[in-house]
């Protein structure tokens, strides 16, 4: 049997192997939630529970965004990577490329990459939650780009 002396490339030592994981929900409440320090971006806050290099994973980023009731927000933008959202509870609306489409808890929403899109919060009561992923190694690769402005 032959056996290689071949080291390593450098792309190989900067990419971790991938592993298991899974995050229980004593550590995903652990995790802070970020939002915008700007709100005419949108009073949405999320958690990020699958990104390299925090997590030993790859090629998929997810996490949980939530928008407050009494009309909560991510105003509009784009990013050139597709987005799935997965509703988990509330009522909003989703905007895509102009259009309206109304979500609720166990909905899902394909977003292509590039598309305009928004998400807004219709219930007075209850908070309006979802599971986010995109096809990235972390969300550090995912550039925001308003409507309006200029890539951030």
């Amino acid at each position: 049997m032959a056996t290689s002396d071949a080291q390593p490339t450098e792309i190989d030592q900067a990419t971790p192997t991938p592993t298991p994981i899974v995050l229980h929900h004593a550590h995903i409440t652990s995790i802070s939630p970020k939002s915008f320090p700007d709100k005419s971006k949108g009073t949405v806050s999320w958690q990020t529970l699958l990104s390299s290099p925090s997590t030993p994973t790859n090629s998929l980023t997810a996490g949980i965004a939530s928008c407050p009731p009494r009309g909560g927000y991510l105003a509009l933008h784009r990013h050139k990577q597709a987005e799935i959202y997965h509703v988990i509870s509330g009522r909003g609306v989703v905007k895509i490329e102009g259009v309206d489409h109304e979500v609720a808890g166990g909905d899902v929403v394909f977003i292509p990459g590039d598309a305009e899109h928004g998400i807004w919060n219709v219930s007075g009561e209850e908070e309006l939650r979802w599971l986010y992923c995109f096809a990235v190694d972390g969300f550090g690769e995912v550039v925001y780009r308003f409507s309006g402005e200029e890539e951030m």
